[in-house]
């Protein structure tokens, strides 16, 4: 290289999209210019900072550099874009007022945790804003949730309803502060105050609201706290009755509820802790953590069978001040299972009559709601099973050429674990998670931030994408739109969110889930396709089986192993007292429905080793499946082996479960093996077939990447195997690491899928 072409002086402008206004990215890319001898300016410009910098091409580069891997904590870049640009001679670097004038792209900030600084001054006792529970500046504090219009000022939130007190207003305009122009500036003299209300409706405020609630929880109540995004219900996780008591109050049966804890070393008390699984709880959006939970003192109702605790750590000055109080504590979405988390008042005061103690909470009313995020390492990755509070609205980028320029998209997205996708240009926006369609007042929330969501992105959709399914409220909501409609089929769009998220073109895609409107008409689940731009064929999937019930078969594993029972000419194992019943309808065709489902497997499995019959929540059974296998490994008991038939019919291929059906249905007859090393065979069985099908379509496609999704791979056990397999046999393997596996990442790929279309077109 031409070390002289080093020293050119030349000026460029750059653009940084992502989470860089309101966490102190001017000031920081000062300070580096001035480290890298760097001249020019920064300014927020509509949505994205904007930096013209003139310097030679070596120092550019450091700080182009620098940039991304010394930017504040709190920042998130998404996209850096730099062009050259005319030459112009800086005498130094300065920080210009911020342009408001709208951009192309708007950049939404998300909610921030509490800052070190903010966090230190909250537990000094001489400090104006000593166990003020609502402290923040310019680097932390709600931001989303808040938020009424852009631009993102203070006049523009539900901030607005409380005036700065003198003291504030001086911190806020003066520009050397570190609260300059922080939006959420207050203090005990200006509100937002605390609020206690308790049986009686009697109302306690500041300190004594404080700690009356404080009092409860350690007496062993329960009461709801407001959070950032909506309520939260809160009691000691040591208490069996209490979390008991929390589970009738929920309408929550089996599903765990997560832990908040003081730090990382509280949490390693519980819990083990990989440094990667360290990062994931301590990054920004502070999302829940699945983790292998120790034996403690927390009772079992928490957790329940799984061998995972939910844990993460407190995000506002609030929680941190409870938490040093009561130790750790339940903190659980304040909601009957199923339904919207509760961010109002009128809503959460019901509860009161419903068992709960009291209700700590201010007037700073939440403008979206927003549950915790949830995720997990698996294989070393992120995976995301929840994406919420802390990540939503940042936008992901697509890498994709020749699109139309400022072209908008929006992307229904499914029917359980719905987010919608928003998508201008490059950039696109997935929603909060809403949960589960089906119940009406989780719909009702969908359209009503979609509406919110699009005005604030300044986002007319001039195409809609959406399911097949014809029952879909995502379909039927994305045909009145009255705008031009794609349907993109479930499993093709599960495939183009890792294709998405990794910028690829051409894949392998096994999509395994529970259920997804197939093409033919069918439940799909089990499938192997090939993936290339908009297009997808499908190469292969799971032998059909006819099941009864359609998508509604979801949660009685019972019948459906019946149904499976029945395909495979084994009758005379079949305990289900509905035997005659099941077999009438399934022989006579009669509301039944061919079905290639992974995950309904998985129910069958769980089902027949007696393990779980049943689908209380979305995929009870094959997680209850997935802790048997994990006790087999823990006990180092050897797995049973069995294997799939693997068979082309019709330029097809088939992947039937019929053998392995009858190997455990044997080994369950005669008694004599232990239910973990059938689990545990199961798994690898799975795993073993998924690379075995794949160097089938590799050996006649010529593709060696490989992407993974679907829910069925939240299952660890299941990934970790198929990642190995799959690596072992020199192939590149994907998944999803911004968006869940799950439904709630169907959104990414549709709105993948129009772009690619509209490339095309």
């Amino acid at each position: 290289m031409d070390k002289g072409k080093n020293k050119v002086t030349k000026t460029v402008d750059i653009e940084i999209y992502g989470i860089v206004q309101g966490v102190g990215f001017r000031p920081f890319t000062a300070k580096l210019a001035d480290k890298y001898g760097i001249k020019g300016q920064v300014c927020n410009h509509g949505g994205y900072v904007k930096i013209k910098a003139t310097g030679s091409t070596d120092k550019l580069e450091d700080f182009i550099d620098g940039l991304s891997y010394e930017k504040p904590k709190q920042s998130e870049i998404v996209h850096i874009k730099v062009v050259d640009a005319i030459y112009e001679n800086f005498e130094e670097f300065i920080i210009e007022e911020s342009n408001e004038v709208s951009s192309e792209v708007v950049m939404l900030p998300v909610d921030l945790p509490i800052c070190e600084d903010c966090l230190k001054e909250m537990q000094d006792n001489t400090n104006l804003r000593s166990k003020h529970p609502f402290i923040s500046c310019m680097a932390c504090g709600p931001r989303y949730s808040i938020i009424d219009r852009v631009p993102y000022d203070r006049c523009n939130t539900s901030m607005a309803d409380f005036k700065m007190c003198m003291s504030c207003n001086t911190e806020y305009t003066s520009r050397k502060d570190r609260r300059y122009h922080a939006q959420t500036i207050s203090c005990k003299h200006c509100g937002p105050y605390l609020i206690y209300r308790n049986l009686e409706n009697i109302e306690l405020s500041d300190e004594e609201a404080f700690n009356l609630a404080v009092k409860e929880i350690n007496n062993g109540k329960i009461i709801a706290v407001k959070g950032v995004g909506g309520y939260h219900f809160s009691c000691s996780p040591f208490n069996t009755s209490v979390v008991e008591k929390l589970r009738d109050i929920k309408l929550r049966e089996e599903k765990p509820f997560a832990v908040m804890f003081k730090n990382i070393e509280d949490i390693e008390t519980y819990c083990e802790v990989t440094p990667e699984e360290r990062q994931l709880l301590e990054s920004n959006a502070i999302p829940i953590v699945l983790l292998r939970r120790k034996a403690s003192a927390i009772c079992e109702s928490v957790y329940k069978d799984s061998r995972f605790l939910g844990a993460f750590l407190p995000y506002t000055a609030l929680q941190h001040m409870l938490i040093e109080k009561c130790g750790p504590l339940v903190m659980t979405s304040a909601n009957l299972s199923h339904l919207p988390i509760i961010k109002d008042e009128e809503d959460i005061f019901q509860f009161i009559s419903k068992g709960l103690t009291g209700i700590l909470y201010n007037k700073r009313d939440i403008r979206v709601r927003l549950d915790d995020s949830v995720a997990k390492i698996c294989g070393g990755q992120r995976q995301i099973i929840r994406r919420s509070r802390g990540y939503v609205p940042m936008p992901i980028y697509l890498t994709i050429g020749n699109l139309m320029p400022k072209f908008t998209i929006f992307a229904a997205g499914a029917q359980l674990k719905a987010s919608f996708c928003l998508a201008k240009g490059q950039f696109t926006y997935p929603s909060e998670y809403f949960g589960d369609l089906e119940e009406e007042p989780s719909y009702k929330v969908y359209k009503q931030s979609y509406e919110h969501m699009k005005e604030l992105l300044n986002i007319v959709p001039e195409l809609a994408v959406c399911d097949m399914h014809p029952g879909y409220f995502t379909t039927v909501f994305a045909e009145k739109l009255n705008i031009p409609l794609l349907k993109v089929q479930h499993h093709h769009a599960h495939i183009a969110s890792v294709m998405a998220e990794h910028n690829l073109h051409q894949v392998i895609g096994v999509a395994f889930d529970g259920t997804g409107y197939g093409q033919d008409g069918a439940i799909w689940g089990g499938e192997f396709l090939v993936c290339s731009g908009a297009n997808y064929k499908r190469y292969g999937h799971l032998k059909y089986i006819n099941i009864l019930g359609g998508d509604e078969s979801m949660k009685d594993a019972r019948k459906t192993s019946t149904c499976y029972l029945i395909a495979t000419g084994m009758e005379e194992f079949i305990t289900d007292e509905r035997k005659n019943i099941i077999i009438s309808a399934v022989k006579n065709h009669i509301n039944t429905w061919p079905c290639s489902s992974m995950g309904r497997l998985f129910d069958v499995i769980s089902s027949i080793l007696k393990v779980c019959d049943y689908n209380g929540f979305e995929g009870e059974c094959a997680i209850k499946l997935e802790n048997v296998a994990a006790k087999a490994k823990e006990m180092a008991i050897e797995p049973i082996e069995m294997s799939f038939d693997i068979y082309e019919e019709d330029n097809e291929i088939i992947v039937d479960a019929s053998s392995l059906l009858k190997t455990i249905i044997r080994a369950m007859d005669a008694g004599d093996v232990h239910i973990c090393a059938l689990s545990l065979g199961f798994h690898y069985s799975v795993a073993d077939m998924v690379i075995n099908v794949i160097n089938i379509i590799s050996s006649k496609s010529g593709i060696r990447d490989v992407a993974l999704s679907g829910g069925v791979f939240q299952n660890s056990i299941l990934l970790e195997r198929c990642l190995e397999n799959i690596r072992e046999n020199g192939y590149r393997v994907y998944i999803n690491n911004k968006v869940p596996p799950n439904d709630s990442g169907i959104a990414l790929g549709q709105a993948y899928i129009g772009m690619q279309n509209l490339k095309k077109g």
